[in-house]
């Protein structure tokens, strides 16, 4: 045997095969991206202006319930914190992280890869059009929880409200701007995270608005049983995820993707758009 080939099965590939693969999938990234921004905007120029978004009531009214908030409930919660019935401290230790962004942006951000990756020309038309709904999906997910949740780790550090940990030397109302992460409290980047996933729940399935409410507010005050915010930041965070959901699903109707607009110029799913339609999708064949 060769030094060459001796040297080529050390490595495994040979390195030209690795570069052509390398390159084949970089040209592919490329064409389906190129592709996608020519299809966003012959949807563009197709479809209705975007209605007015909704938002200075909803923050008027916000911004007064945070400052409610903050006035009744942040000190006395800063007094309390950690001190809550054990089962209720049990659960909301082990729920809490459920508001963490990772698990919900590491695999829609994986599968938005791999579709870009795939050569969309050896499916079907049928297949394509179901693979294209599954990726529109998952890129609302992963725009709506990965923007909001970006906006307001910004925001947040600079603010630099103390958390409650500081609470006995500096209170429920010390400043520190472009500080550490322990001053940085308002708003709750768990809440944001959590009020923009079960809005965007609440939008695509509007039978589980109900459940998606509950389940967003009780993720968001787990931050304040675990000691890491007050109610105000809490409050904060909710309200500004779920805002992003709204404002992402009208942007993403605008472009007739999983979303349309109701009379009233709400987002809600475009008919054919449902998950367990979309599931049962079959190439032809099959």
């Amino acid at each position: 045997m060769t030094d060459k080939s001796a040297k080529q099965d050390d490595v495994g590939e040979p390195e030209p095969v690795r570069e052509t693969v390398l390159a084949r999938l970089s040209e592919r990234f490329r064409n389906n991206i190129s592709a996608n921004r020519a299809l966003l905007k012959k949807r563009r120029t197709m479809r209705p202006v975007m209605p007015r978004v909704r938002g200075i009531r909803y923050f008027l009214l916000v911004a007064m319930a945070v400052l409610l908030a903050a006035i009744v409930f942040d000190l006395p919660v800063g007094n309390y914190r950690r001190q809550w019935p054990d089962d209720v401290q049990y659960w909301a230790d082990r729920l809490t992280d459920i508001g963490k962004s990772g698990w919900i942006l590491i695999p829609t951000g994986v599968l938005l890869i791999i579709g870009y990756g795939l050569n969309w020309r050896t499916f079907s038309s049928r297949t394509r059009l179901m693979m294209a709904k599954w990726m529109s999906a998952c890129a609302y997910i992963f725009l709506s929880v990965g923007v909001s949740g970006l906006i307001v780790t910004i925001l947040k550090r600079l603010i630099g409200r103390a958390r409650p940990v500081h609470f006995d030397e500096l209170g429920a109302f010390s400043f520190h701007p472009l500080s550490d992460a322990s001053f940085a409290s308002f708003p709750s980047g768990h809440s944001t995270t959590a009020g923009a996933l079960f809005a965007a729940i609440a939008i695509f399935f509007p039978a589980l608005r109900g459940p998606a409410l509950i389940l967003g507010i009780w993720l968001g005050f787990t931050r304040i049983l675990v000691g890491a915010h007050y109610p105000s930041d809490v409050i904060a965070g909710l309200a500004f995820g779920a805002w992003y959901a709204y404002f992402s699903a009208l942007v993403f109707a605008r472009y007739g993707l999983i979303f349309t607009y109701d009379q009233n110029g709400w987002p809600v799913r475009r008919k054919g758009s449902e998950l367990v339609k979309l599931w049962r999708m079959r190439p032809r064949g099959r």
